[in-house]
């Protein structure tokens, strides 16, 4: 009877041992998946914001090489706009399109 005894014990702790290697195992995955999806999330979200910076910083020179073509337009209207005001000759030469 002690052997027989001892063979189920030495059996069910097999068992018991191979059950919980196997949820571990599984739990594992599930997390080494979910942590993938999180890091595939992650990059996609690095993609998407390094898309963002290049467009603002591609919008940001265009502004400034646009204002800095206003400011030369404007500097070069302001004598224009000083004598049309004050109605000096020459005043006409502006062009109102």
């Amino acid at each position: 009877m002690v052997p027989e005894v001892l063979g189920w014990s030495v059996t069910a702790a097999v068992v018991a041992w191979g059950l919980t290697l196997s949820w571990a195992s599984a739990a594992m995955a599930q997390s080494r998946d979910a942590m993938q999806e999180e890091v595939d999330r992650w990059r996609a979200e690095a993609i998407r914001a390094r898309q963002v910076a290049d467009q603002l910083r591609h919008e940001a020179a265009v502004w400034s090489r646009g204002r800095q073509d206003g400011r030369e337009d404007l500097i070069a209207m302001v004598p224009l706009l000083v004598a049309a005001q004050k109605g000096l000759p020459g005043a006409d030469v502006v062009d109102e399109s």
